[in-house]
């Protein structure tokens, strides 16, 4: 679906610009048929969004003359909230159809990562070609015989991971220590992990959910470093001991 059929109008930028784009997209969602959060919810991800938006702008007029790289790469982050971030999230809150899973989506189109890379948002999942080094994801497609609300795919070189993520799991009380709470979330199907989220959790704080599945998707993205040679074997892993 293109920009013309989403509806979504490119901003200028100024002052709030970001601010001003995500709560466009959130009026537009709101004139469709679909189950979406709360306004109060839209505004936290705005001031989120432009939150992110200044502090990129910020360093890069801070950056020395020798710093190039740091400044185009944050101009880079500025640019994508601005131009991707609205259109991005009426696509994938439009696929999600649930206000949980919606809620989760939002702050992963905003602040998802691999620990190296920004996700990639596919909304023809299966349609593109897989990325030389990155991680995409999409909502509510097949992995093997499992459907789950989320499915990540880490990619290098040929190389690939997979991580699914379902919003429905009872809420539980976790362990403190990230790998430990990791642990305990995460279930085998298939050979695919699982990361288990409530939805009280997500509804919550959709954002630490989703810095929890960034915490996740970083140590699949170091595997295939080291199954590359360019990082040392993992030391840490999310997945389940196995019994002996």
């Amino acid at each position: 679906m293109s920009k013309e059929q989403t509806g979504y109008k490119l901003p200028n930028w100024r002052p709030g610009a970001v601010h001003e784009a995500v709560i466009a997209t959130a009026a537009k969602l709101a004139e469709h048929d679909i189950s979406i959060p709360p306004s109060p919810f839209f505004e936290a991800l705005a001031d989120r969004a432009q939150e992110i938006a200044n502090e990129a702008i910020a360093e890069a007029i801070g950056a020395r003359d020798d710093e190039a790289a740091v400044a185009l790469a944050n101009l880079r982050i500025a640019k994508r909230l601005l131009y991707e971030v609205g259109n991005d999230l009426f696509l994938t809150t439009e696929q999600a159809d649930d206000a949980i899973l919606a809620r989760l989506a939002a702050y992963l189109v905003l602040e998802g990562s691999d620990g190296y890379n920004d996700l990639r948002y596919h909304h023809a999942w299966g349609a593109h070609r897989d990325p030389e080094w990155g991680t995409i994801w999409s909502i509510r497609q097949d992995i093997r015989d499992l459907t789950p609300a989320f499915i990540f795919k880490v990619c290098m070189k040929g190389d690939t991971r997979f991580l699914g993520v379902e919003c429905h799991a009872p809420t539980r009380r976790l362990p403190d220590e990230l790998y430990a709470r990791l642990r305990a979330r995460t279930i085998i199907m298939s050979g695919v992990p699982i990361l288990a989220f409530a939805p009280a959790e997500v509804e919550a704080d959709a954002s630490a959910c989703a810095t929890e599945i960034a915490s996740t998707l970083s140590i699949l993205a170091q595997e295939l470093l080291a199954l590359h040679g360019i990082e040392p074997p993992l030391r840490s892993d999310f997945r389940p001991r196995s019994e002996p």
